[in-house]
C-alpha cells in the first residue's frame, strides 16, 4: 500500500534584519515601508515581477495585522508538470507531460514572511530566501524607492556580531570536529570538485599551511581515527627570550587566526543543516566560543502542508510564534 503524503512538515523558519540607509525614508521602518507599499499595489498583476531563469516572482497575498504577513510565490509561466505511470503491472512507467490548467501555473515554490519593525522571520518552501529579498526589490522600485531597493540588506545578525566579536578580541583558536575536517582534507585533493563555502574556506587554508605534509595528507585514509585539528597561536613561544625581541613574530600567524576565523563565518549558511553544531568551534584571546549553532539563528516548526506547498495560515502563525520567541529572549535587541 502506497504511503500517503505526510500532512505535516518540519520546517525551519529563519530571522533577518532590514537595513538600508533611512535617509531616503526617516524613521520608517521595513514594515511601514512594505504595508505602503502593498496598498499601493492592489493586484497580482502589479506585484508580479521578473524572476531569474524565466520564472516570475509574485506577490500571492499580504495581510496587515500587527505586523506585515507575506506569501510570495514563484513559477515558470506556462511551464508544464511531469507525470509517471503510476500501474504497477507495467514492466515500465512512462514519462508524460502535463499543462496547467487554464488560467494557472505550476508552483516552483514559495516563502512566507513575517515582517515587524525592521525585523523579518521567513520560511522557504521550495525555493531559497533569496527570493525574499529580489522581490522586495522590485517591489520597491515598482513603488518609486529605488534608492531604497538598491541598499536594502536582510543581514544575519547573529553573524555580524560575531564577526565583530573575532575583530575586537582576537582568535586564540579554531578547532574543526572529523567530519569537518576530512570533508576539507579531501575537497584539498585537486581531482575533486571544487567545495564551497566554510569547506572550500578550510581547504584553502589548509592548502596554504601544509597541504605538502604526506602525513597530514594522508591521515584520512586512517581508518578508526578520531580526528580533530586546532590551529592555535602559541603564546608561550612568543614570549621566549630569542622571540620575545622580534616585535613581528607570530603577527603573521595572529592575522591569520583572524582572517581564517573572519572567513569560516562569513561563509556560513545557516540554511546547511549538514554543518554539526560542533562542526566548528572559535575561540577568541577573551575566552569566548563562537560555535555554528550560536551563529544559527533559527528555528524548527511543524507547519501542515497544501499541496507541495505549506499551508499559509498555519505557517503565518508560526513566524509569528518564532518572532515571539525572539522577543522574549532578547534576540531582537542584539
Amino acid at each position: 500500500m502506497a504511503g500517503k503524503k505526510p500532512k505535516i512538515k518540519n520546517k525551519k523558519i529563519f530571522y533577518r534584519r532590514a537595513t538600508w540607509d533611512k535617509s531616503f525614508t526617516g524613521k520608517k521602518s521595513i514594515e511601514i515601508i512594505l504595508r505602503e507599499s502593498h496598498f499601493a499595489t492592489s493586484t497580482v498583476a502589479q506585484r508580479t515581477f521578473v524572476g531569474k531563469l524565466g520564472s516570475e516572482i509574485v506577490g500571492a497575498d499580504f495581510e496587515d495585522n500587527m505586523g506585515m504577513y507575506l506569501h510570495i510565490a514563484v513559477y515558470v509561466p506556462d511551464e508544464p508538470t511531469s507525470t509517471i505511470d503510476k500501474k504497477s503491472s507495467t514492466k515500465k512507467s512512462k514519462v508524460k507531460t502535463l499543462d496547467a490548467p487554464v488560467g494557472q501555473n505550476f508552483l516552483s515554490g514559495d516563502v512566507f514572511v513575517f515582517v515587524k519593525g525592521d525585523h523579518l522571520v521567513l520560511c522557504p518552501s521550495g525555493v531559497r530566501e533569496a527570493v525574499v529579498h529580489d522581490y522586495l526589490y522590485h517591489l520597491l522600485v515598482k513603488v518609486g524607492l529605488p534608492e531604497v531597493a538598491e541598499a536594502l540588506e536582510l543581514e544575519k545578525v547573529a553573524k555580524i556580531s560575531a564577526l565583530k566579536i573575532i575583530r575586537d578580541e582576537g582568535v586564540k583558536s579554531i578547532e574543526l570536529n572529523a567530519s569537518l575536517y576530512e570533508a576539507t582534507m579531501i575537497h584539498m585533493d585537486p581531482s575533486k570538485p571544487s567545495p564551497v563555502g566554510i569547506t572550500r574556506t578550510l581547504a584553502d587554508q589548509m592548502a596554504s599551511m601544509f597541504s605538502k605534509d604526506k602525513t597530514l595528507k594522508e591521515i584520512t585514509d586512517k581508518e578508526n581515527l578520531n580526528v580533530k585539528i586546532s590551529l592555535s597561536f602559541d603564546g608561550r613561544e612568543a614570549r621566549s627570550k630569542y622571540n620575545s625581541r622580534d616585535i613581528e613574530f607570530g603577527v603573521a600567524g595572529k592575522k591569520r587566526l583572524i582572517e581564517t576565523a573572519a572567513k569560516i563565518v562569513d561563509d556560513f549558511d545557516d540554511d546547511d543543516d549538514s554543518l554539526p553544531e560542533d562542526g566548528f568551534t572559535i575561540v577568541t584571546r577573551q575566552g569566548t566560543k563562537i560555535t555554528p549553532d550560536e551563529i544559527r539563528v533559527s528555528g524548527d516548526y511543524k507547519i501542515k502542508t497544501f499541496g507541495k506547498s505549506l499551508d499559509k495560515e498555519n505557517a503565518w502563525v508560526a513566524l509569528k510564534s518564532f518572532y515571539e520567541n525572539l522577543k522574549s529572549n532578547g534576540m531582537l535587541n542584539q
